[in-house]
């Protein structure tokens, strides 16, 4: 099992950076690698508060990798966090969470993830590039903000 967490400050509400993440439907317009998204199983929890099943289809052609993961999501606007578990599919156990927190000048995002591929050589595959990826991811999600911020999408 593997364990990643970071935190980084980024200058935005964190009701304005929850949305983009809990927006996966969206995600093949801005994240790198991902090639496709869906989203069913909608369901209000009360409260503001929902949960549905998302897969996302994700391709790294320089490691010739094309894995379809699905998660359960529960997006909770009140307490700001977003989880989202599996253990189906290339993902053996995986449960990542993000925190949204006020900070001075925007938004702390914690992310933690926990996870352990089904395949040792995809969990292999998935380590060596992983740090690099989720730099790029929040990059991503950061440019996100921006343009949607400045009506550029």
């Amino acid at each position: 099992m593997t364990v990643f967490h970071t935190t980084r400050r980024i200058a935005f509400a964190p009701q304005h950076l929850l949305a983009i993440v809990a927006d996966v439907a969206s995600y093949p317009e801005f994240l790198p690698l991902c090639t496709g998204a869906r989203v069913w199983d909608e369901i209000d929890l009360g409260n503001g508060k929902n949960s549905f099943r998302a897969s996302l289809d994700i391709e790294y052609p320089k490691l010739r990798l094309k894995e379809t993961f699905v998660s359960d999501v529960v997006v909770d606007p009140q307490r700001l966090t977003i989880r989202a578990t599996s253990n189906e599919g290339p993902v053996k156990h995986i449960d990542n969470r993000w925190l949204f927190s006020a900070a001075r000048g925007g938004c702390d995002i914690d992310f933690h993830l926990d996870y352990q591929m089904s395949s040792r050589l995809l969990h292999l595959a998935m380590g060596s590039v992983f740090d690099v990826a989720v730099r790029k991811i929040m990059a991503a999600f950061e440019e996100r903000a921006h343009a949607l911020e400045h009506n550029q999408v």
